[in-house]
């Protein structure tokens, strides 16, 4: 039996075959996940609780800290947002998102300027988040 013709390979890769198996994260099942699906399903209170829980744990889960300015500036809480994501940056400075939150709550708090720094810093580490630099009034 020789190598197989240039047909039967073409064919043999055409063949259906089961996908291998995938290992699924098991999202939601810790604090983290549940502050985020929370979050998302906009009960804003039980996100800044499950956040909470994971800082209680790790003071140093800048996922979390951030988790929390997110809540905290749709709750218009915008000082304790900023509180919050600047120490998400702090913890995570080469994480370009954390600085948009704190570009978003800086122009929320009518400091521009400071708003505008922070947008650039977070540009400049991810330049896909091009919405930092207008973000809400």
């Amino acid at each position: 039996m020789g190598r197989p013709s240039e047909a039967e390979l073409t064919a043999l890769a055409r063949t259906a075959r089961p996908a291998p198996p995938i290992e699924v994260p098991r999202f939601g099942e810790d604090h983290l996940g549940l502050g985020r699906t929370a979050f998302a399903e906009a009960r804003y209170g039980e996100a800044l609780h499950h956040f909470g829980r994971v800082l209680e744990q790790d003071p140093e889960s800048a996922w979390a800290w951030h988790g929390r300015g997110d809540a905290l500036q749709l709750m218009e809480q915008h000082a304790e947002a900023l509180e919050a994501y600047s120490r998400a940056a702090a913890l995570a400075p080469r994480t370009g998102l954390h600085h948009a939150g704190r570009a978003n709550a800086l122009r929320s708090l009518g400091r521009s300027d400071e708003a505008a720094v922070a947008a650039r810093e977070a540009l400049r580490l991810d330049p896909t988040l091009t919405w930092a630099a207008g973000g809400p009034a």
